[in-house]
């Protein structure tokens, strides 16, 4: 086996599912968003209305971000196989085989 054995089409692959996941995670926000909004105003003057308007504001803070993160962190593997590529060969090209005995 040469190198390290990172395959980086599983680190393209892996990082395409995260964006995925983050855009999904997006879009079920936006109808979660638009199902409230329709409501809001015949819940307007109930107690827990208040309570839920901000509940639903602080699930659409967190979603977002976490949406960001996952998505970056998604990018990040994509970009970096290039990277990671280059590197391994220059290692393969500059240093023996593990296995060598030299």
């Amino acid at each position: 086996m040469n190198g390290y054995g990172v395959d980086p089409d599983s680190l393209v692959s892996t990082g395409e599912q995260l964006v995925e996941i983050a855009d999904e995670a997006r879009e079920a926000k936006a109808r979660f968003i638009g199902a409230i909004a329709v409501h809001e105003g015949a819940n307007s003057g109930f107690t827990t209305a208040s309570k839920a308007a901000s509940l639903a504001e602080l699930w659409e803070y967190y979603v977002d971000d976490l949406c960001k993160r996952t998505a970056v962190a998604g990018g990040l593997l994509e970009d970096s196989s290039d990277g990671y590529r280059e590197m391994e060969q220059a290692v393969l090209e500059t240093l023996p085989p593990l296995s060598s005995g030299e």
